[in-house]
C-alpha cells in the first residue's frame, strides 16, 4: 500500500488506532476503525485518510 503513503511517511495504522481513541465524534471514529481493518497495523496511513481527517504528521508528536 506504499503508493498510497506518498506524503506520509511516518503515521502507521496502529498510530492512528490509538489516536482515534480519543478522537471527539464517536461516528467518525467507527467509520476509519472499519476502514483501517483492512490495513495491516505496522502499514503507513493512506494520504487520504490523513488529509480527510485533517491530521499530518504534527499531530503524533
Amino acid at each position: 500500500m506504499s503508493e498510497l503513503s506518498k506524503e506520509n511517511k511516518s503515521i502507521t495504522v496502529k498510530m492512528l488506532k490509538k489516536y482515534l481513541e480519543n478522537y471527539p465524534d464517536q461516528i467518525i471514529v467507527k467509520i476509519y476503525t472499519e476502514v483501517l481493518e483492512n490495513f495491516e497495523d505496522d502499514e503507513l496511513v493512506p494520504d487520504l485518510i490523513l488529509r480527510n481527517l485533517g491530521l499530518s504528521e504534527e499531530d503524533f508528536k
